[in-house]
């Protein structure tokens, strides 16, 4: 699969109150977050960044040589589309409704991409790799019967680190719309999941590609960050 295939949604529109700074932008081993993914999605021509506040993603990503994106046709309000130095595209698009959660993101981010696919990865994953994603399209690409596939590591399923079809980004708009006019609590990634036909895939079954919990484990708090600058310090 490729193109317009399918498509990455990388989803940042969490505050990082423990970590307090945001997390995709912050460096491990020279790198920011956010690069290590789109090096690691490189294959993925169609990339759709999900945000709570465009301008500091704009900035670090125009610091990396992305350029506006003139020719894109009609993107969502208030989104920005970008290109890459080797011609990737890229659009910024901002939550629908800020801090309501990460289904927000996959929401606003999954319907602005054109991929009939869509890789949902959590913003803050500093060693996905290209054989984890494009083995999770791989697996959704050959199961007709199934809305996502979706890892299970580190004890609990991983939603932000898992393949959808392109076409459920309808219900997450709905969930998300229903708490933004009510004053509902928001909704959660496992309420979105229990709405789908979901396969579940364990490391077992993903076996061949890495250390699975490595590859999942995002950098949430200080500790986690030390522990990605140790990882890095060996991996690099």
């Amino acid at each position: 699969m490729s193109g317009p295939d399918r498509s990455l949604v990388i989803v940042a529109g969490g505050r990082s109150r423990r970590l307090g700074r945001d997390k995709p932008l912050v460096e491990i081993g020279g790198r920011t977050v956010l690069s290590r993914i789109l090096e690691a999605t490189a294959r993925f021509e169609d990339v759709v960044l999900a945000v709570r506040e465009v301008p500091p993603f704009r900035r670090a990503l125009a610091a990396e040589g992305w350029e506006a994106d003139t020719e894109r046709v009609a993107p969502p309000p208030g989104s920005v589309a970008l290109r890459g130095p080797e011609g990737r595209a890229l659009l910024i698009v901002p939550d629908p409704v800020p801090d309501l959660g990460p289904l927000a993101g996959v929401a606003s981010g999954v319907n602005a991409a054109r991929g009939a696919i869509c890789v949902v990865l959590a913003g803050d994953l500093p060693f996905v790799t290209p054989d984890l994603v494009d083995r999770l399209s791989r697996e959704l690409e050959g199961d007709a019967e199934s809305d996502a596939v979706v890892p299970h590591a580190r004890g609990r399923t991983q939603p932000l680190c898992a393949a959808y079809r392109g076409e459920v980004g309808w219900l997450a708009s709905r969930l998300v719309a229903r708490p933004a006019a009510s004053g509902d609590p928001s909704p959660s990634m496992m309420s979105f999941l229990e709405r789908l036909r979901v396969r579940t895939v364990t490391a077992e079954q993903l076996a061949g590609i890495g250390d699975l919990e490595t590859m999942i484990r995002g950098v949430d708090s200080r500790a986690d960050l030390d522990w990605a600058e140790r990882s890095a310090d060996r991996s690099d």
